[in-house]
């Protein structure tokens, strides 16, 4: 809402009109809501009505009892309708906006370098002064008087050279944080399928293509402008010296600028295959990053070096065909730019010794002078056409990402209720992205609070997509699913998994201390709750053997820990929220046996207060819960008790003897 208050009188009510409803101040410092007001009638009347009415009365007042309670305030409120900076969609308005949110520091990087510019064009007029005055005439006093302006130009040219470095940088290093974090908040937002279903190479490349943008309207449009300000000042100078001279130069920058125009299109074309080149090249090269053991492994690198060679080698023939094609308007523009110059000197030199006009030798060289000056802004422009083309494939890059629709639109927080651990799905059934026959196809089952719940399956039975569901992390699905009462797609994202423990089979431990990455999720836990949950994981013991105890750093990519040992920190950290549905997916899977003996053992302490689905394929590991749900090709199958299972279950029963058969 906006709000601003006004003193008003009786007959100014009347014409609010659309204004309605406002606020009125009352003497005793209460308030009334003015509904409407009827100008007809014997009486004109106002209609109030109390907010602390629950009745919603509406109440019919004159002049004379309103101005009795009435003290005159008026409070105007009007809706905000338009969008909030964070709801609008990325693009080159969003982005000049962010730089006109520092239009008070661009406005005096205009001044100063208006300023610069009039400072650069003195020397032209000096140098004419000293060819047509001092030199000829033979003036030292008027030398003296230009020593002095050129001292003072020099001082001057320096210091306001000085500020406006110092605005452009403070304005981009503005400009740079806001969009920093502008990118990383839709970046994290994003869903999960999105990342799913790219490499990681194209969404870096493409988002690093914002400081591109971001370069380009600070600083090559901003300069042209700001030099396209002089021509202000440079034509009218220019006409006022030899007007024919002028016409010549401002002919050869348009013939310029309409040789850049010609070869916009051919440039866009060559530029969308470096970007598609680029891209490839840099997803290779981060895919190699990520999965360098499973290359070393494999020994793979020689394959893996020629792919790259075959990778570089495509883009280096799109960027050199890119700039071969750009050197063609160059080679054009080049003579051309020095003809405004040379072009001018001889015209203006055929005129003067013709001596159809009294140009003198100081104007002649001050005219050349500007038209150096003048060409610069057109040439500026010409390349600011190509530079477009290149910014405007960036954008859509860019936007390609940051565009993606949210899991969670931002400002639009869902309800938070009191989880305690009871799921239900209902006629649930999804498919994934790309895929020809559903994950999950009619599944319906209940899960009671504090419930220990095993999943079994054969790989792509759909264990894990239960899991994923249940954290919301895909919202694309048909049915119902409940936690606790409450349908799952009008609970806050944030909310459902601060509750939502997640154990999987491969997980991630960031840069930091042992300690830092149990206290992930819950930044205020004391020492003594980490080794709560760390003694709960089983992790403790490995733990107080490390030198540096809890403070051990852990290396980018958990280096210097084992599969078994990443896995039980990961137990810990999950543990250490507390939530109240706890998700093991073949969390056991990596460890030793006397680990996962230590785990399992620990199952039931873990599993005090909350509800745990364990999914794993060691049928062993599912034997103490208090039901396992078979599940085949997306379908619930049987659920029960491990005995009932293996009595009515062919699947169940058939996985189980061929895992024991040597128990037999």
């Amino acid at each position: 809402m906006q709000a601003r208050v006004a003193t008003m009188r009786w007959d100014h009510l009347a014409k609010l009109a659309k204004a309605l409803p406002v606020m009125l101040g009352m003497r005793n410092g209460g308030a009334m809501i003015l509904v409407r007001f009827l100008p007809g009638g014997p009486v004109p009347v106002a209609q109030l009505r109390d907010p602390l009415d629950p009745t919603q009365t509406i109440v019919s007042v004159d002049e004379l009892r309103l101005t009795e309670a009435w003290d005159g305030r008026v409070l105007l409120l009007k809706r905000r309708f338009g969008e909030r900076e964070a709801d609008r969609p990325f693009g080159l308005v969003w982005l000049i906006g962010q730089v006109l949110r520092e239009k008070r520091i661009f406005r005096d990087i205009a001044i100063s370098a208006f300023i610069l510019s009039l400072f650069a064009l003195a020397p032209i007029f000096i140098y004419m002064v000293i060819i047509d005055k001092v030199l000829t005439y033979q003036r030292e006093s008027t030398l003296l008087v230009l020593a002095v302006v050129i001292g003072f130009i020099l001082f001057f040219d320096t210091l306001f050279g000085y500020v406006r470095r110092y605005l452009v940088a403070i304005a981009s290093a503005r400009i740079d944080a806001r969009l920093s974090v502008y990118v990383f908040n839709r970046l994290i937002g994003l869903p999960i399928d999105f990342f799913e279903r790219r490499p990681t190479g194209e969404i870096v490349y493409k988002v690093n293509e914002i400081w591109r943008i971001r370069n380009f309207l600070t600083g090559q449009l901003f300069t042209v402008l700001l030099d396209m300000m002089t021509l202000l000042v440079i034509i009218p100078l220019m006409f006022w010296l030899s007007p024919l001279l002028t016409f010549i130069a401002l002919g050869i920058g348009f013939l310029m600028c309409v040789v850049m125009v010609a070869y916009l299109r051919p440039m866009a074309r060559a530029y969308t295959r470096v970007v598609v080149a680029e891209t490839r090249k840099n997803s290779f090269m981060i895919e190699n990053i990520h999965g360098i053991r499973t290359v070393k492994s494999l020994a793979v690198e020689e394959l893996r070096r020629t792919e790259w060679d075959a990778r570089v080698a495509e883009a280096v023939r799109a960027h050199t065909a890119m700039q071969m094609l750009a050197n063609q308007p160059q080679t054009i523009l080049q003579p051309l730019e020095k003809l405004i110059f040379s072009g001018t000197l001889l015209v203006g030199a055929y005129i003067a010794l013709e001596g159809t006009s009294t140009i003198m030798v100081g104007t002649l060289v001050a005219v050349t002078m500007l038209a150096n000056r003048l060409v610069q802004p057109f040439v500026q422009t010409a390349q600011l056409l190509q530079q477009y083309e290149e910014v405007r494939g960036a954008l859509n890059m860019v936007a390609s990402v940051v565009n993606t629709e949210p899991e969670q639109l931002p400002g639009r927080r869902g309800v938070q209720p009191v989880i305690t651990g009871h799921i239900e799905f209902q006629d649930l059934r999804f498919r994934y992205a790309g895929a020809e026959s559903p994950a999950l196809d009619n599944l319906s089952f209940n899960i009671a609070r504090g419930k220990i719940i095993g999943i079994m399956g054969r790989s792509g039975s759909g264990k894990t997509t239960v899991t994923r569901l249940l954290q919301g992390l895909h919202r694309n699905y048909e049915g119902l699913i409940k936690i606790d009462g409450v349908d799952l797609r009008e609970i806050d994202l944030t909310h459902l998994r601060s509750h939502i423990g997640v154990v999987l089979q491969d997980n991630f431990l960031f840069t930091g201390t042992i300690r830092d990455n149990i206290m992930a999720a819950n930044r205020s836990a004391t020492l003594n709750d980490v080794i709560r949950a760390a003694r709960l994981a089983g992790a403790e013991e490995f733990i107080d053997r490390l030198p540096m105890g809890y403070e051990t750093w852990i290396e980018e990519g958990s280096t210097n820990l084992s599969g078994g040992q990443r896995q039980r920190l990961a137990i810990a950290r999950a543990l250490l929220v507390d939530p109240k549905v706890l998700i093991l997916d073949e969390a056991t899977s990596a460890l030793d046996p006397d680990s996962e003996a230590i785990v399992n053992n620990n199952l039931l302490r873990i599993a005090s207060g909350r509800t745990v689905i364990v999914i794993s394929h060691r049928l062993t590991s599912l034997v103490a819960c208090d039901s396992i749900m078979v599940m085949e090709r997306g379908k619930l199958i049987d659920m029960g008790t491990h005995r009932d299972l293996l009595r009515r279950c062919q699947i169940y029963s058939h996985l189980w003897s061929q895992q024991n058969r040597h128990i037999a």
